[in-house]
């Protein structure tokens, strides 16, 4: 069994990028990020699109974009004010983030909506209905 165990942040890549030597609990990718004001990095926690990118806010001013497997931003987006809130996935792959600039941003990205994932949730499934999809 490989872990994933990843720092994300929103400037170069560092590190490990392979996963099938890594031991569990080891980074397989770090990214530095910007600092804010209050010097602080990465206050948020990630969200997983559909196709494996990472999306992470960062006391930089700055939402990335990062390649899930190998730690490589994608791309960046600029906002007037720190990140510090974690972003959200509608289900159209729109990104959604608040910045200390007092502006929510909605970003067009390639993620069709959020990951797939048994992570719990209420009403186990996605409508949170509790019920099993009729097919």
């Amino acid at each position: 069994m490989v872990a994933v165990v990843a720092l994300v942040g929103c400037s170069s890549p560092q590190g490990i990028n392979q996963t099938s030597n890594v031991k569990i609990g080891n980074p397989i990718w770090e990214f530095e990020t910007g600092l804010g004001i209050l010097a602080f990095g990465v206050t948020s926690s990630p969200a997983i699109g559909s196709d494996g990118t990472v999306y992470v806010g960062s006391g930089g001013k700055k939402l990335c974009a990062i390649n899930g497997k190998t730690g490589d931003k994608l791309w960046e987006f600029k906002t007037g004010g720190d990140v510090e809130s974690s972003p959200a996935i509608g289900s159209d792959g729109t990104v959604y983030v608040g910045s200390s600039d007092k502006k929510l941003y909605a970003i067009k990205t390639d993620s069709k909506g959020l990951a797939k994932s048994p992570w719990p949730m209420r009403g186990q499934n996605a409508r949170h209905t509790g019920r099993a999809p009729t097919k």
